[in-house]
């Protein structure tokens, strides 16, 4: 991964972390709509080795596949990049471990993390979430249920709320629309959709 500085001021970059399993327009979306909501210059697509809440899921896919299909799925978007530094390194792929490697990494560099309103409700039971505040702040974008009056305010101090598109998509449905042969045209950027079914990803048998 390679970032260039804006002349006169820190470079922001966004990381926005998941498995990618597979990656959607709803990633997409929200990912254009934090880095013009908050002005960052790149968001860096962070594939993860192994998940810390989904270390015995079953249906992940391999790593090489979820690397190249969210490569294929930013594609066109020079705001996007995409690092395969979690799926380098290996094992569980804790945040503020990754935000350590990044900032030493990119010395100066302004990081901020991308979530879910669902993820910043179980924010507190991450590993060490003071230090990963510490080193990035928390661009988050609204979801269906999500209850911001129950975050601590020592954590929202640190959080701007996106109003991304609200989207009702997941990669676990994407999934098991793959596996009972159900499309998902219109679900998925078309390149991803094509890796999918060319590799038989998810039983992904449709065209």
């Amino acid at each position: 991964m390679s970032t260039r500085r804006a002349a006169g001021r820190a470079e922001r970059l966004g990381l926005f972390g998941g498995s990618f399993n597979p990656p959607h327009v709803a990633h997409l979306a929200v990912a254009e709509a934090a880095a013009e909501a908050a002005g960052l210059d790149r968001v860096v697509w962070m594939p993860a080795a192994t998940p810390p809440h989904k270390r015995t899921s079953a249906d992940l896919a391999d790593a090489g596949h979820r690397l190249a299909m969210t490569r294929l799925a930013v594609r066109g978007n020079a705001r996007f990049l995409v690092s395969d530094l979690e799926l380098t390194r290996g094992g569980v792929s804790y945040t503020v471990d990754t935000l350590r490697a990044l900032h030493a990494a990119h010395p100066g560099t302004e990081w901020a993390l991308v979530l879910g309103g669902d993820s910043l409700a179980g924010f507190a039971s991450w590993r060490e979430p003071a230090e990963i505040l510490r080193l990035a702040s928390l661009l988050v974008y609204r979801r269906p249920g999500s209850d911001e009056a129950a975050i601590h305010p020592d954590v929202l101090e640190h959080v701007t709320f996106v109003d991304a598109p609200r989207l009702d998509l997941s990669s676990t449905g994407l999934r098991a629309r793959l596996a009972d042969g159900r499309t998902v045209r219109y679900l998925v950027p078309d390149a991803v959709r094509r890796y999918a079914a060319e590799h038989g990803l998810y039983a992904g048998k449709e065209g």
